[in-house]
C-alpha cells in the first residue's frame, strides 16, 4: 500500500512539474509556434530578458526573430543558450537557421540531417530543410518535403501550415516553368495553395510576399497582375524591412514597369541588407532560376 501511494505521489509530482514547465515536458511545439506568430515586441523583450530560458522560450524567440529577419538576435540567442541546450533539437534548429541565413548551406544541412535522424517527424526541422532546399534551387526536394508536411497538416501549427503551403506553391510554380506540359495542373494546384494560405494568416508578411510574388511571376493571361504584386510586396516589405528578397521582387516589378530608378533603389537596398542573398545573386547573374516577370 505504501509503495502504491508513493508511486501515485511521484506520478502526481511529475504531472505538476510538467504542467509548470509545459514547453519542455509537453512539447506543444504547434501551440508555441502559433503563440510566437502573435508575439508582441514587448512580450518578445520579456522572453529575451529571462536569465534562464526554457526550450519553449528559445523556440518562440527563434520563430519571432526568424520571421522578422533579425539575424543579430538569432545569433545572440544561440550564443546565450548553446551551453544550456547543447543537444536539444530546438537549439539545433536555431543553429541551422543561422547557418542557412549565413549562406553556409552544407553546414546547415548537416545540422538538420542530424536532428531528423534522431527525430524524423520533428516538423520545425523539416520546414527549415524545405526552405534550405528551395534556396539551393532543389525545387523538387523542397516541394516534396512541403507536400509531406501538408499531408500531416493536422499536426502542424497554423504558422508551419502556412509556410508549407507557400513553399509548395513557390516550388511547384518554378517546376511548372521547367515542364510546360504540367502548367495547367500546376496553376490549379498553386492557386489552391494560396487560397488555403489566405484563410490562415492573410495579413502575414509571408503570405503577402508569396501572393505578391505569384502575381508578379505569373503571365497576365493566367492571373498575373503587376500592380497588385507591387501593392502586396510593399505591404510585406513594411512588415519585414530586413527581408532582402522582397526588395528584389519589388525591383523586378519596377523594372517591368519601366521605372529603372526605383529598380536600382530596391536592388541597392537588398544588397545593403544581404549582398549574398540567393534571389539577389540570381537576379544579378541573369540566371533567373527563381524566375522574373514573364
Amino acid at each position: 500500500m505504501v509503495g502504491l501511494r508513493m508511486k501515485k505521489m511521484l506520478l502526481l509530482m511529475a504531472v505538476v512539474l510538467c504542467w509548470g514547465s509545459l514547453p519542455v515536458c509537453a512539447a506543444d511545439w504547434a501551440g508555441l509556434a502559433d503563440r510566437a506568430v502573435f508575439l508582441s515586441a514587448r512580450d518578445a523583450g520579456l522572453l529575451e530578458s529571462k536569465p534562464d530560458k526554457t526550450l519553449g522560450d528559445l523556440y518562440q524567440l527563434t520563430i519571432h526573430y526568424y520571421r522578422h529577419y533579425d539575424h543579430d538576435r538569432l545569433v545572440a540567442l544561440f550564443e546565450e543558450t548553446k551551453d544550456q541546450y547543447p543537444a536539444d533539437s530546438e537549439a539545433r534548429v536555431l543553429e541551422a537557421i543561422i547557418l542557412m541565413r549565413d549562406h553556409r548551406h552544407a553546414q546547415s544541412r548537416a545540422v538538420l540531417d542530424r536532428v531528423l535522424a534522431r527525430k524524423p517527424d520533428f516538423h520545425p526541422a523539416k520546414i527549415v530543410l524545405a526552405h534550405l532546399l528551395y534556396l539551393q534551387k532543389d525545387f523538387e526536394g523542397a516541394y516534396g518535403i512541403a507536400r509531406e508536411l501538408l499531408a500531416d497538416r493536422n499536426e502542424l501549427s497554423t504558422y508551419h501550415h502556412l509556410v508549407s503551403l507557400l513553399i509548395a506553391a513557390g516550388a511547384r510554380g518554378i517546376l511548372a516553368k521547367r515542364k510546360p506540359l504540367t502548367a495547367i495542373g500546376a496553376y490549379f494546384e498553386v492557386t489552391g495553395y494560396f487560397r488555403r494560405a489566405r484563410r490562415l494568416l492573410p495579413e502575414s508578411a509571408e503570405y503577402l510576399y508569396g501572393q505578391g510574388s505569384y502575381y508578379l511571376l505569373t503571365p497576365r493571361v493566367a492571373g498575373g497582375d503587376l500592380e497588385l504584386a507591387v501593392e502586396l510586396l510593399e505591404r510585406s516589405r513594411r512588415l519585414t524591412p530586413r527581408n532582402a528578397p522582397v526588395y528584389v521582387r519589388l525591383a523586378q516589378a519596377y523594372r517591368a514597369r519601366g521605372d529603372q530608378e526605383a529598380c536600382r533603389h530596391y536592388l541597392a537596398a537588398a544588397a545593403r541588407i544581404d549582398p549574398n542573398d540567393e534571389l539577389l545573386l540570381d537576379d544579378q547573374s541573369g540566371a533567373k532560376a527563381f524566375l522574373d516577370v514573364p
